[in-house]
């Protein structure tokens, strides 16, 4: 299980830096940390970024749901929907699989 704070955190960063090369900087910085080149890579630090911008009010529930449920969730462009899913999968304490079969399944045109 990853820590959500720390990817949040570190996507605050990122996006509070806006200069041209800020997600090769931080990526270069946290695999130097924490010794983990694979989970501080480029493409992890931009979903990292990501997070932040999707969810920047949700703080205190970011554990409720798993990193991997929020990658699916950061594939969905409208924002009404993304949340619409967030908060389905809040409510059913749902599984990866079950939070992939609601967006699979369209529950949000359905309902």
């Amino acid at each position: 299980m990853y820590n959500l704070l720390l990817f949040w955190s570190i996507g605050k960063k990122v996006y509070e830096d806006n200069s041209d090369n800020s997600i090769e900087k931080y990526s270069n910085y946290y695999s130097y940390y924490y010794g983990n080149s694979y989970l501080f890579n480029r493409e992890n630090i931009r979903l990292m970024k990501l997070f932040y911008m999707c969810f920047p009010i949700y703080y205190k529930r970011l554990n409720n749901i798993t990193w991997d449920q929020y990658k699916l969730l950061f594939n969905i462009n409208d924002r009404k929907e993304r949340l619409f899913y967030f908060y389905i999968s809040l409510f059913f304490n749902s599984s990866f699989e079950d939070t992939n079969n609601f967006i699979n399944n369209n529950y949000y045109i359905r309902i």
